[in-house]
């Protein structure tokens, strides 16, 4: 779900002061990405995203944006895939405009959302649909 050519940013002090532990947290990063679930990897691109608000990088919010874009599944997810599409345009236009403290109101409203129904799925996985729709 995540597109690595996206995730291209200026390093931090520390990671030029310690290039050893930038590229452990790369791979554990990496190895997080590789093993989850489909509502994990959501759940990934929302915290991308939230980041990407708090630091003001437009960049890393469209992006995260994108790549919740590209995992709908609209033909398993019909109106509510559309409604997310349609969201997800939204706050990207909302980033561009500069207005990262609404844009991430909204999409930590949206991952606790996707973090309640991953819990629920976890619970009880035999009644969930969401878990299709996500990927």
């Amino acid at each position: 779900m995540y597109r690595t050519e996206c995730h291209t940013s200026k390093l931090t002090e520390s990671e030029t002061m310690y290039p050893h532990q930038h590229r452990i947290s790369q791979q554990y990063r990496q190895t997080q990405v590789m093993t989850a679930d489909p509502l994990q990897l959501v759940i990934m691109a929302y915290d991308l995203a939230i980041v990407g608000c708090q630091e003001r990088n437009l960049l890393k919010v469209t992006s995260a944006l994108d790549a919740l874009k590209d995992a709908l599944n609209h033909e398993e997810g019909g109106q509510v895939a559309a409604n997310l599409l349609s969201l997800y345009l939204y706050l990207a236009d909302e980033a561009r405009s500069g207005n990262f403290e609404q844009v991430g109101e909204f999409l930590r409203e949206l991952r606790q959302t996707w973090a309640t129904a991953r819990q629920q799925i976890i619970l009880q996985p035999e009644e969930s649909p969401v878990l299709e729709m996500a990927a």
